[in-house]
């Protein structure tokens, strides 16, 4: 089933953005607040979380936003050479805490990579694509929503918001055309700012999609009475035409 995810009192902010190895730490801390024992072994190397398991967490050059943005990339198996699969996400400290946007990152984004290296429905939901939240020819992993802003009620009305639209579904055949890999999609679906100023976006593999966040404006999305900001994270699989069960590696 979906679900909303609550956030925890968060420690004070620091309006510097971190160096890549920092950040990942930060990462590394959330993930294993979030799933105790996940990053056994794992170390920083580079500009990239390894874990003995097999998967890694990297820092992409930045290539839009401001200097509390943060551009992740996930590979769930570093050993699939010489192309490895990855999915991409950002991420920004809104508060100016970088915490807050590495535990962004682990709820949505990384709570995706979790459930694909042990899909037992603890971290995402699984969604099928005949289902009334699914996308078409895809088997979606699909995050909590998190809620960034600064009143926790409109936050939790922002997020009900958000989870009531199914955007992933309704506005499937505005982004199912590029949906391109072969072993997973990325998709975030963001809604966020201020009243009378707020920002729908879609992106599709790191990259905004113009036509799904048009598609997502026009759903008509109720205005908060104060800063508030939303997200969520997919995985779209390909279903394989000749099994039921869809490749995740």
């Amino acid at each position: 089933m979906p679900w909303i995810r609550r956030r925890a009192r968060q420690p004070e902010p620091s309006p510097e953005r971190l160096p890549d190895l920092e950040f990942l730490a930060l990462v590394r801390a959330s993930l294993e607040e979030y799933a105790p024992g996940v990053t056994q072994g794992a170390e920083l190397k580079g500009q990239s979380l390894l874990s003995p398991q097999g998967w890694a967490v990297a820092v992409a050059p930045p290539h839009h936003g401001g200097g509390r943005h943060y551009d992740l990339v996930a590979l769930p198996d570093v050993s699939i050479q010489p192309d490895v699969p990855c999915f991409m996400d950002c991420v920004v400290a809104m508060s100016g805490d970088p915490r807050q946007a590495a535990d962004a990152w682990v709820e949505t984004a990384g709570a995706c990579l979790l459930e694909l290296l042990d899909p037992q429905q603890r971290f995402a939901e699984h969604v099928g694509p005949g289902d009334e939240r699914g996308v078409p020819g895809m088997h979606a992993i699909i995050s909590g929503v998190v809620g960034l802003g600064l009143d926790a009620s409109e936050n939790r009305r922002i997020q009900t918001a958000l989870l009531e639209a199914n955007v992933l579904h309704r506005l499937a055949d505005t982004f199912a055309a590029d949906l391109e890999s072969p072993f997973f999609n990325g998709v975030k679906v963001f809604y966020g700012g201020r009243p009378g100023s707020m920002q729908t976006e879609i992106r599709v593999n790191g990259e905004r999609h113009e036509a799904a966040s048009a598609a997502m404006a026009a759903l008509d999305l109720p205005e908060p009475s104060a800063f508030t900001a939303v997200r969520h994270y997919a995985l779209l699989i390909p279903e394989q035409a000749d099994a039921g069960e869809p490749d995740h590696s």
